[in-house]
């Protein structure tokens, strides 16, 4: 039985058998308490002997009875002739007193101490609420908060009817209940499903072009196997056995790419913890349970199939080199998961000179040997220049048309084939080394902006780590002097992919580029390390949002929850914004609807090597960053 229910059969005149029934009930009752006073029990509760269908009572006070039995609380309120008598007439039974915090009978109850504990919030609510019932003289339900004296909220819900006298309203009866409880696990129950609908998949988890995971998830998959386990990791290593044509697009390359992932998938199967962790770099992890002493068979087994398969672009054969490295481990060893994949890197390549089809490494390198060959490798490539700069083109979305380019950083392999960079850049920022890598880039794109026309806005970009470094302002001024480059054509950007090491140092850089009069921009915005809290403190002009909330915008409404709050925020700190990875026009549109300024992606552009022209060139973006893992080429 509901309120409803208890309200109606208070209104109901009762039938002679239902008094007759009630008058039984009610000798039934009066026997039982004769009786139980002769044995000489103690009676601690009165019994109301009075028959509640036979009492003469208004249909005020049977309401407030009924609410009562229902342990439900009441507020009446009957109008009078003046203000005075209305206040006289306002009064609430006791429950409905504890339901709002005050003991019965401590409270003085007139109209405004009542709407005074009322949450501010719903006292307009609550009084449009009884000023529709009068005014249409129906019932009707509302709910609001309460506040109680030691500042504690709860939840009531109200039931409010029209006290009538011959067909005209004279009152008001509230019957509510404390339904904290109920509307918390409403409140929970909505949180829960929005968290659903808004959970999607990590992005760290599985590149999208291969299906196998990423660098990031093999790296964690083997610290957890070196914490427990132990186990084996192999690296393989791919590259065409010709350099490949330059008019191959990255959709070939993106292709090949895809071929290879699912050629290594039919040898080692889907149980086995496999991922691209290069560009042309495979990492596979056999833990201890997964017979690790087997690795050099699969090694030797992946490598023989790639050598005897024939693999096919643009409708032309090609045959690839390829190599491995096996690096043995055991359970709690101070290497990290990084340090393995580095000594597997090594093993592959080491195996690939010696012109041998698997190297094995029955223990990880030492750290100093792994620490200088990484070094060594890293500087090598500075010192001859093994990196070429390609262009992706910006578009402004206000203007509808190109505005920016965006200059991405590539490696030459062996081969001499440009490849993705964020394996190297990966291994130069944890081995110290990432200063010399900016360095090259802003020197040698400088001097392509200086050969340029200068006609528009042009961004470089520097790592967070490199930002420690007390001498980088200094580098920076004097390119820009040697290079002729104008510095309010200038915006430098920092990465957020690696921490930035020394917030000092990186303040003053940031005050140091504004004071020579160039912009400064914040890139991968909403995954770095407390980019909110760089906002607060760093003079940014630019932020661009990180590829991840872009790529999969329109099917994901937490990805467009956080750009649209992103837009929000940074435009309301005077910030600009701009959209990474747009792969569509769907894209496109909603990253428009939402006010984001510039926008760059494959369905914009893709990249391509660098033509200087003061005819063609009029804005260059030049960046040297980690991006996300979406194609074999970035």
């Amino acid at each position: 039985m509901d309120l409803d229910d208890i309200l109606t059969l208070a209104e109901t005149r009762p039938s002679p058998l239902e008094l007759a029934r009630a008058r039984r009930v009610a000798r039934t009752v009066q026997s039982q308490y004769d009786l139980s006073l002769t044995e000489g029990y103690k009676i601690i509760v009165d019994a109301d002997l009075v028959d509640p269908l036979t009492w003469d009572a208004d249909e005020a006070t049977r309401v407030a009875r009924a609410a009562q039995l229902a342990k439900r609380g009441t507020v009446t309120w009957l109008a009078g002739a003046g203000q005075t008598e209305r206040s006289e007439r306002l009064s609430w039974s006791d429950e409905m007193a504890m339901i709002v915090g005050h003991a019965p009978g401590t409270l003085r109850l007139t109209p405004r101490t009542l709407f005074d504990l009322v949450h501010p919030a719903d006292v307009e609510r609550v009084l449009a609420a009884v000023r529709t019932a009068w005014e249409q003289s129906r019932p009707d339900e509302i709910g609001f908060r309460v506040v109680q004296p030691g500042g504690s909220i709860r939840h009531v819900s109200c039931h409010l009817e029209i006290l009538t006298e011959a067909g005209r309203p004279v009152g008001v009866i509230a019957t509510g209940e404390d339904v904290t409880a109920f509307e918390l696990a409403r409140q929970e129950q909505r949180r829960l499903a929005i968290r659903r609908q808004m959970l999607g998949v990590d992005p760290a988890v599985r590149d999208v072009l291969t299906g196998l995971q990423t660098r990031g998830y093999v790296i964690d998959e083997v610290d957890r196997a070196r914490r427990t386990t132990g186990g084996a990791l192999i690296v393989v290593t791919t590259e065409p056995a010709t350099r490949m044509p330059d008019a191959l697009t990255d959709e070939d390359r993106d292709q090949l790419t895809a071929d290879i992932a699912r050629t290594l998938r039919t040898v080692v199967g889907h149980d086995v913890t496999s991922g691209l962790v290069g560009s042309g770099s495979w990492g596979l992890l056999l833990a201890r349970q997964e017979r690790a002493g087997t690795a050099e068979n699969l090694a030797a087994r992946i490598v023989d199939k790639f050598r005897n398969h024939l693999f096919s672009v643009r409708q032309k054969p090609l045959r690839l080199n390829i190599s491995a490295g096996v690096v043995h481990f055991g359970s709690d060893i101070p290497d990290t998961g990084f340090d393995l994949l580095i000594d597997g890197e090594h093993a592959a390549r080491d195996a690939r000179r010696s012109a041998t089809d698997v190297k094995v490494l029955e223990h990880p390198a030492a750290e100093r040997e792994r620490t200088e060959r990484c070094r060594s490798r890293i500087l090598g490539a500075v010192s001859t220049n093994r990196f070429a700069l390609y262009a992706q083109p910006i578009i402004d979305l206000a203007l509808n048309q190109i505005a920016r380019h965006e200059i991405l950083l590539r490696v030459r392999s062996d081969t001499g084939e440009p490849v993705a960079p964020w394996a190297f850049l990966d291994m130069a920022e944890r081995v110290g080394e990432i200063l010399s890598v900016d360095k090259w880039v802003i020197d040698h794109a400088l001097e392509l902006i200086g050969r340029g026309a200068q006609t528009s806005h042009y961004q470089v970009n520097v790592s967070g780590r490199s930002l420690a470094d007390p001498g980088l302002l200094t580098f920076v001024t004097e390119a820009i002097h040697r290079h002729s480059v104008k510095p309010e054509c200038l915006t430098f950007e920092i990465t957020e992919t690696a921490l930035i090491e020394n917030r000092n140092e990186a303040l003053t850089f940031a005050t140091g580029i504004r004071e020579i009069g160039c912009h400064l921009a914040l890139d991968d915005f909403g995954t770095g390390y407390g980019a909110l809290a760089q906002l607060k403190y760093l003079p940014v002009d630019l932020v661009k949002i990180d590829g991840a909330f872009i790529v999969d915008l329109c099917r994901s409404p937490a990805d467009q929850a956080v750009v649209s709050a992103l837009v929000e925020l940074c435009h309301t700190l005077g910030i600009r914004v701009a959209a990474e990875y747009v792969q569509d026009k769907e894209t496109m549109d909603l990253l428009r609807a939402a006010e984001v300024d510039f926008a760059q992606g494959y369905h914009i552009g893709r990249p391509a090597p660098i033509t200087v022209s003061r005819e063609e060139v009029q804005t260059v973006e030049l960046e040297l960053r980690l991006p996300p893992q979406q194609t074999a080429m970035g």
